[in-house]
């Protein structure tokens, strides 16, 4: 009986531990998509900023495919590019031609802060 108990316990440790998928992936590996924007205090879907803007969404389309091999993929306005990642959390930081850009994962979101022309707006990127 004892080695029954033994035998079972060893398997049931044995059923977790291969459940577990011996590998951590990171949470910031996947596809992204900008949806939100914040400009000057005011945080609205990308849609409605565009709309307010006379143009769409799809003009600035912003997206991220994050892969485990420690590259990416993106387009943003048209543009397409790749590069590396790297994830502390809650600091993710892509790398494209030598620069680095930081992000923050917060709350199963990715959070961008751009300047670009004199003027800065943040981007919040979904799976």
């Amino acid at each position: 009986m004892k080695k029954f108990v033994t035998a079972l316990m060893l398997t049931v440790i044995l059923a977790v531990l291969a459940g577990c998928g011996g590998g951590k992936e990171e949470p910031v590996v996947g596809k992204w998509k900008m949806t939100e924007i914040e400009t000057m205090g005011v945080k609205v879907s990308l849609e409605e900023f565009m709309e307010s803007m006379g143009t769409d969404a799809e003009s600035v389309k912003m997206e991220l495919d994050i892969k485990e091999d420690g590259t990416f993929s993106g387009e943003v306005a048209g543009e397409k590019g790749d590069g590396t990642w790297k994830y502390k959390d809650p600091t993710l930081t892509l790398t494209v031609d030598g620069e680095d850009m930081e992000c923050e994962y917060k709350d199963g979101k990715l959070v961008l802060n751009v300047e670009e022309g004199g003027q800065s707006f943040t981007a919040v990127l979904e799976k």
